[in-house]
């Protein structure tokens, strides 16, 4: 499978550099979770599907570019965090002291998760408006297949 935005891409627009985190810290596999499982149900089947595919239109592009590459980012740095936050090796599973750092207790890392999770929604949410109003544009986008619009969460309850 094809991912929409590679690791580096990933470090660099979630946290800015690539000086403080390593986009090998990203995997592919947590970029193809992201696409399929937060992406995918939102834009719809289809208008992923040519998203994915070798050559999508260059409307498409331009549009994931400006609207879908950083809540896909987002997602995705979301998705990596627990992992980013403990390491595996031959010691186990461990967490990287250094001096002059303290690593984060787990509310502290899913309140980041959170927040991650909510600037991703909310840039997603601007996406499939823009998406929605200019149909002449993006035929492949119906709105019916939105799972957002037909869901709502409220205080972690889905509605």
């Amino acid at each position: 499978m094809k991912t929409l935005v590679s690791p580096t891409e990933v470090v660099t627009i979630v946290f800015g550099t690539t000086h403080s985190l390593r986009p090998e810290s990203i995997p592919q596999h947590t970029i193809l979770s992201a696409q399929r499982r937060l992406l995918r149900p939102v834009v719809g089947e289809e208008l992923y599907d040519h998203l994915v595919s070798n050559s999508p239109a260059e409307p498409y592009v331009a549009m994931f570019e400006e609207y879908l590459k950083t809540p896909l980012a987002l997602y995705a740095a979301q998705l990596a965090l627990p992992t980013i936050a403990a390491q595996v090796g031959t010691a186990g599973v461990v967490r990287l002291q250094g001096e002059g750092f303290e690593p984060l207790d787990g509310p502290s890392v899913e309140a980041l998760r959170r927040r991650l999770r909510a600037d991703a929604d909310a840039l997603l949410d601007a996406a499939t408006d823009h998406l929605a109003a200019h149909p002449e544009l993006y035929p492949l986008y119906n709105p019916a297949q939105n799972v957002r619009s037909r869901i709502s969460l409220k205080g972690g309850v889905c509605l």
